[in-house]
């Protein structure tokens, strides 16, 4: 019998800064560096050069911050483990997305000015809640990325849900409110006061947290910057003036974080296969941009076109709300096979 040789290291094995570096840890450094950068670059970057209406530079910020991570959805239509979850919920993959896609262009087409905006409303209020539903998502991951047993306890989870009011009146400011009852609204100084309610909640919650154990585990730190970084994530629609800036800042997190997950999720299957999932994600979502730029205006093809489009952008909100729920055992049990360390 040989005894391994006492001091002697594994030439494998990593060493200094990169030996700390765990799986999880560079999973979480990812995400914040993903999500604090474009907060502030964004807005300062359209300060200098501001988004024409078309034009090359306005096609690719809108693809790289906007498009792309709809086209990550792909992913969850053709991943073999999804085959029975997707067999289980037609309406959800295929039903829904229709469904809203059609009604929503024929609505589009037929109101009037005032009536087209109202849908630019609702829509814009959905994609708020689609972004908080991430971000509910997010700050579970890093909880029980720490802790196993670690979990939101129901206020911070009303917490995170109630930034939502942030992002709804900042991404409903992009909207052309002239013939709606919302344009004597102030959404700004809305944004501002939210986001001044929001602090003083934060504060009471991580005082509480740090007073008395929380159930599940989990460190308080971790809680810390979790629920601080829900804040920062809307601190633009408060902060900057512009709303298209603003808006383009919390975008282009929310859709770096996705292309990230997504590309993380794949990663697991095969050891290249996040190449493969982001390189469809890119295809798809220029096949979604190439109908927008290049639809003609006349035509059977041109009221068939905004369907496609919406039916594209409903079955990514639709589809997410479902797939990350990580409250559903199997749905954790899924993402735990690419996510160890959940």
């Amino acid at each position: 019998m040989s005894f391994p040789a006492v001091g002697r290291r594994n030439p494998a094995e990593p060493r200094g800064y990169v030996a700390r570096l765990a799986p999880y840890t560079r999973f979480r450094l990812v995400l914040l560096v993903t999500g604090i950068v474009p907060l502030v670059l964004v807005p300062l970057v359209l300060r200098a050069w501001p988004l024409p209406e078309t034009g090359w530079w306005s096609t690719s910020f809108i693809y790289l911050t906007g498009v792309l991570h709809v086209g990550m959805t792909s992913f969850f239509y053709i991943d073999p483990e999804m085959r029975r979850f997707r067999r289980e919920r037609p309406h959800l993959f295929v039903t829904w997305p229709i469904a809203i896609g059609v009604t929503t262009a024929f609505a589009v087409a037929v109101l009037p000015a005032a009536g087209r905006a109202g849908v630019a409303v609702a829509f814009a209020a959905w994609l708020g809640w689609h972004y908080t539903g991430q971000q509910v998502g997010v700050v579970a991951m890093a909880l029980k990325g720490e802790v196993a047993t670690a979990r939101l306890q129901p206020q911070e989870r009303s917490f995170v849900r109630a930034t939502a009011v942030v992002t709804i009146a900042g991404l409903v400011r992009t909207v052309d409110l002239a013939d709606t009852p919302l344009r004597r609204v102030d959404l700004l100084l809305l944004c501002r006061a939210a986001v001044g309610v929001l602090l003083v909640w934060l504060v009471w919650l991580l005082f509480s947290s740090a007073r008395a154990a929380v159930d599940g585990g989990g460190s308080w730190g971790t809680r810390a910057v979790s629920l601080s970084w829900t804040v920062a994530f809307v601190l633009p629609f408060a902060v900057v003036h512009n709303p298209v800036a603003s808006a383009a800042a919390v975008a282009t997190v929310h859709g770096f974080h996705y292309v990230f997950l997504v590309a993380y999720l794949s990663r697991s299957r095969r050891q290249r296969a996040w190449v493969g999932t982001v390189a469809m994600g890119a295809l798809t979502a220029a096949l979604y941009l190439a109908l927008l730029e290049w639809a003609p205006v006349n035509g059977l093809f041109s009221h068939l076109v905004p369907c496609i489009t919406i039916t594209m952008v409903a079955a990514h909100r639709v589809v997410d709300m479902r797939v990350w729920r990580l409250r559903e055992p199997e749905r954790l049990d899924y993402m735990r096979r690419s996510f160890q360390f959940l």
